[in-house]
């Protein structure tokens, strides 16, 4: 039983093999002895014909040729004719050039239909008419002629215009180099004119440079011996003693400048103690719709237990003021009124830290209130606010989540004091409103040194 299970696994591979290895065969040309019909032709010149050559008929390749032998003083060739072409007892066959390389082509005419169908293996007339390769030449030499003539008259053209361009070139250039001889030649003519007019004027100039380079002699000489105001200031010992006595001078002044720039360096210190941080920010309220955008700057002495910030932020709401007017008669009136401005408020704080805990107050867009700060992490702080207490509604509660994603204040990437925040504004009356937004915390170091500059002036 397992022999016989073998036996069917082998006879399946081989027919598998078989198949594909037919089927590769016919696939590769597209003609085989499946599709194709056999016959023969004997023609008298088989010059650039072989076994890879095709039948052409009205352009399209339609069979092959299989074989060329010769017999006698002809080529006898077998080809193969796909099986969809019906060829008549009056088809024929002739040969076509088919490049200047001397390859052919075999050339089928399937013959008219009133005569009868050939049958396979049957011999296919040659269509032997010698004026095919003949024209074939002469048309390859006409086109050769007339592509040479084609050619050599654009070069003679071409040649022309160089040679005219070149005349014309040299002529320029021998006209330039005309003018250019004969302005040298007037300016040579000048130049010996004015030496001629001006040598006693030289001859002259000559002479004052030898005295000059006399006297210059003789100073010298005046200078060596100590002679002269010169020579004294040079060789005389009060000079000496008089630029040591300078430079002893400049030395105390030097002492005193360094005792100067010591407290300078002690005031700008003190000047540095001073830390400044600037925000900017901005969140988006979700149920009304409206942006809030401000920005602070706040102070931090070296201490570290306390802060004070003073801010601006958009009111996109408005500031609303309350007037109330009494009126007295023989009936007392009361007339509430109340004005929303579309302006900015203002923030102004005082704070004080305790570890992780902070509280402030003061001015919370421009209302008094209070807060509480709460900052487990770095990169995460809680705050509470409550502020804009007012008769008849409860005041602003407003909470809010911070977080530093990349919080790292001693690296000089400013990303690192980007902040995210989320909360709720209002949240004790009905029209409380939910919003996200961020901003950028940031150090200044030179606004603090300016800052610390101004708190040492006061001192």
């Amino acid at each position: 039983m397992n022999a016989g299970r073998y036996v069917k696994i082998a006879l399946f591979f081989i027919v598998l093999g078989t198949a594909g290895t037919i089927y590769i065969v016919m696939s590769s040309t597209g003609f085989s002895a499946l599709n194709t019909r056999h016959y023969e032709v004997t023609i008298r010149d088989a010059t650039g014909l072989s076994t890879r050559s095709r039948v052409y008929m009205a352009g399209v390749a339609v069979g092959k040729i299989d074989g060329i032998e010769l017999q006698g003083n002809s080529a006898k060739i077998s080809l193969a004719i796909l099986r969809e072409v019906e060829l008549r007892r009056n088809a024929s066959i002739s040969r076509k050039s088919s490049s200047i390389l001397g390859t052919a082509t075999l050339n089928l005419n399937p013959g008219s239909e009133p005569s009868p169908i050939l049958p396979p293996d049957s011999v296919i007339a040659t269509d032997s008419r010698p004026g095919d390769v003949l024209e074939t030449a002469n048309q390859v030499l006409n086109e050769l002629q007339n592509n040479h003539m084609a050619l050599l008259a654009i070069s003679l053209e071409t040649f022309n215009s160089i040679a005219e361009k070149i005349n014309s070139r040299t002529e320029e250039e021998m006209e330039r180099i005309s003018r250019v001889l004969e302005s040298a030649v007037l300016i040579t003519e000048r130049v010996d004119r004015l030496l001629a007019a001006r040598e006693e004027d030289i001859n002259i100039s000559l002479l004052e440079i030898r005295v000059a380079m006399e006297n210059i002699r003789l100073i010298s000489g005046e200078i060596a011996q100590g002679r002269g105001n010169i020579g004294q200031a040079i060789y005389d010992d009060r000079l000496y003693n008089s630029l040591l006595s300078t430079v002893e001078q400049t030395e105390q002044a030097v002492v005193k400048l360094q005792t100067v720039l010591e407290g300078a360096n002690e005031f700008i210190g003190r000047a540095n103690g001073v830390g400044i941080m600037v925000d900017s920010h901005a969140n988006y309220g979700f149920n009304s719709s409206n942006v809030r955008a401000g920005a602070s700057i706040r102070l931090e002495p070296a201490s570290g237990d306390r802060w004070y910030r003073i801010g601006i932020n958009g009111a996109p709401e408005g500031v609303s003021t309350r007037t109330v007017t009494t009126t007295s008669g023989t009936v007392t009136s009361y007339e509430d009124k109340t004005e929303t401005k579309y302006t900015f408020s203002v923030d102004a704080e005082l704070a004080r830290r305790f570890g992780i805990l902070t509280i402030r107050g003061g001015l919370l867009e421009s209302t008094a209130g209070i807060g509480i700060d709460l900052q487990p992490l770095k990169q995460l702080a809680l705050s509470g606010e409550v502020f804009n207490f007012r008769r008849g509604a409860a005041p602003n509660l407003k909470g809010t989540v911070t977080v530093y994603p990349f919080f790292n204040p001693n690296a000089d990437n400013p990303l690192n004091w980007i902040y995210l925040n989320a909360g709720i504004y209002d949240a004790l009356n009905a029209d409380r409103d939910l919003f996200l937004g961020g901003g950028l915390r940031f150090t200044d170091r030179e606004i603090r040194g300016l800052v610390g500059l101004a708190a040492g002036v006061a001192n």
